[in-house]
């Protein structure tokens, strides 16, 4: 789904999208959280639509420019590390929009 070969990963936050039905990949983002601004990641988050399973890792450093905000819709996603998430702290989750319960997939 992304890869340095594909040029769809970097610094921060790196997130796939994919069609909780289908499998469909819908989209793919990375976010800087060093040198960058939360502003753009939290808009991206709230646009994630229900039944989508959202796949994030850290590269580098995913916390610095972290807020409540954006820690808050991670949790949503069923994240249950994001709030401990920490300077160049290594994170892999998979949740998804709607989901009911926390996620077991997240180290």
């Amino acid at each position: 789904l992304m890869s340095g070969v594909k040029n769809n990963v970097g610094r921060g936050i790196n997130v796939a999208l994919v069609n909780g039905k289908t499998g469909e990949l819908l989209d793919t983002k990375f976010f800087d959280m060093w040198g960058g601004d939360v502003a753009p990641f939290i808009e991206f988050l709230k646009t994630i639509q229900d039944g989508t399973i959202v796949l994030m890792a850290t590269y580098d450093d995913g916390a610095t420019k972290l807020n409540e905000e954006a820690r808050k819709l991670i949790a949503e996603l069923g994240s249950t590390s994001i709030t401990n998430l920490g300077f160049r702290d290594n994170w892999v989750f998979c949740g998804g929009k709607g989901i009911k319960t926390k996620s077991p997939f997240e180290q």
